[in-house]
């Protein structure tokens, strides 16, 4: 097991190009960031129950956690900022997540909440994906962010198409 807190875990070669790939993610980073997808399918998979009222809410909660995911996902370059020698936009971005997704959530119906934060959490993945080209995030992340944007983008499309209606006549 690899320990997350250890300072060879993202090794810069001298003159700074790139880091050292690990090659396997800390358990507890898997752990967490699998367990993180359960809320996403489980709304998922209540909103396709066809059980009134819980397939409603189930999409709204799933619209509610999608923002604070993102709202997540965007902190993590707050920490990439606050190091040493790392460019300082990184602050302004950190905040850009929790900005997009929170009129998406406030001011849209359920599916359309969920379908409006998918493309938040692409352009999340591609400033990370930047970030990790530029030698700023480890490859075992890059590679668990690949999994996991996949994981909560299908379950937010696949409960957007639920029918929730409240009247069965």
């Amino acid at each position: 097991m690899t320990d997350p807190d250890a300072k060879d875990s993202v090794n810069l070669p001298p003159g700074g190009d790139a880091p050292v790939d690990k090659t396997e993610a800390p358990d507890l980073a898997n752990l967490m960031g699998f367990g993180g997808l359960i809320p996403f399918f489980l709304c998922a998979g209540v909103a396709h129950s066809g059980v009134s009222p819980w397939n409603m809410l189930a999409l709204m909660a799933c619209g509610i956690y999608g923002g604070i995911i993102l709202s997540f996902i965007g902190a993590v370059h707050w920490g990439l900022a606050m190091q040493d020698g790392r460019p300082q936009r990184y602050f302004v971005w950190s905040v850009m997540p929790a900005i997009y997704a929170w009129p998406m959530v406030v001011m849209l119906d359920a599916e359309l909440t969920l379908l409006a934060l998918i493309p938040g959490f692409l352009i999340a993945w591609g400033v990370d994906y930047r970030a990790w080209e530029a030698g700023l995030l480890p490859g075992w992340y890059m590679r668990l962010r690949h999994i996991l944007t996949l994981g909560a983008t299908l379950a937010m499309a696949a409960a957007s198409l639920a029918v929730t209606s409240y009247s069965y006549h």
